[in-house]
């Protein structure tokens, strides 16, 4: 469960599932970690996050929400093959 400390990082993944369509599919942490990449207020507020609490702890804590917010169970972990800018694998869900 996240400390106070981390309580920004739930609730910028919960605002990004919110405009997610369901059903999730399989690269739906690589779909969170896109839309942060691709919109300056979320962008701002994932910087930030790293700044404090470094994106060591808040990379693995993102893909951990989002599979515990929706619901998925982890696959197997793959490369982003260089889509994303800001992290260089993921887990798939199912």
């Amino acid at each position: 469960m996240p400390t106070n400390r981390t309580q920004g990082v739930k609730i910028l993944v919960r605002d990004v599932l919110a405009i997610m369509p369901k059903p999730y599919g399989e690269d739906i942490i690589l779909d969170v970690y896109m839309a942060i990449e691709h919109n300056p207020e979320w962008r701002k507020r994932y910087d930030e996050l790293c700044d404090n609490l470094r994106d060591a702890v808040v990379n693995p804590l993102i893909g951990e929400l989002v599979k515990e917010e929706t619901g998925l169970a982890s696959l197997r972990e793959v490369s982003t093959k260089g889509m994303s800018h800001i992290i260089k694998s993921y887990t798939k869900l199912s």
